[in-house]
């Protein structure tokens, strides 16, 4: 006869199995790494709320993109989350809303297993590109780039989020985690922009 215990093991195994692909479908992953700037398992109601309208959709015209929705991207176990799909770009939801004092940083992948990330092409934003977020509350906030810096690949967020004096600003971030091309190999980016 087969007991309880002998049950609940693949039961829990299939738990974490559907539990992950639940998060893949949401658009959400988290990293390898814990942020600098984390306190391990933090939970959502433990982080102060953003201040200004969330980000609804990212509008980069130079590149030809244009993604919606942006993601809410938070903390799990005290790591960093990243958008779960190529394509995807996700809001630390743990800062500013893009347009209110501080950094609000917007992060996407450069790659993605095999596919194109949606950041694919951020390193070739020059000074005076635009950018333009539209929040959830039906606003258009518009940036202007100031400057791409590039970091290497196990470059801790905290390194490329750290503001650049007093004032809103914007920080497009390609992704740190799992599903970039090659791992934690090759160059990050970060795009560091101001209001228009």
């Amino acid at each position: 006869m087969i007991g309880r215990t002998e049950l609940a093991r693949p039961a829990a195994a299939v738990l974490a199995v559907v539990a992950g692909l639940g998060c893949v479908l949401l658009g959400v992953t988290s990293v390898v790494a814990p942020s600098a700037s984390v306190t391990p398992g933090a939970e959502a109601a433990d982080r102060p709320a953003a201040v200004g309208s969330p980000p609804a959709a990212l509008l980069v015209p130079d590149l030809g993109l244009a993604v919606r929705p942006v993601v809410e991207l938070g903390h799990i176990g005290g790591r960093r989350e990243q958008p779960g799909t190529a394509l995807g770009v996700g809001w630390f939801a743990d800062g500013p809303a893009p347009g209110a004092p501080g950094v609000a940083v917007l992060s996407g992948h450069a790659g993605f297993g095999y596919a194109s990330g949606a950041f694919a092409r951020l390193s070739a934003l020059e000074p005076g590109a635009a950018v333009v977020v539209r929040t959830e509350d039906g606003r258009e906030v518009r940036f202007v780039v100031r400057r791409t810096a590039f970091f290497p690949a196990g470059e801790p967020d905290s390194t490329l989020v750290a503001p650049e004096g007093p004032g809103p600003q914007l920080r497009l971030i390609t992704s740190d985690g799992t599903y970039d091309a090659a791992g934690l190999s090759g160059t990050r980016v970060a795009v560091y922009a101001v209001p228009a």
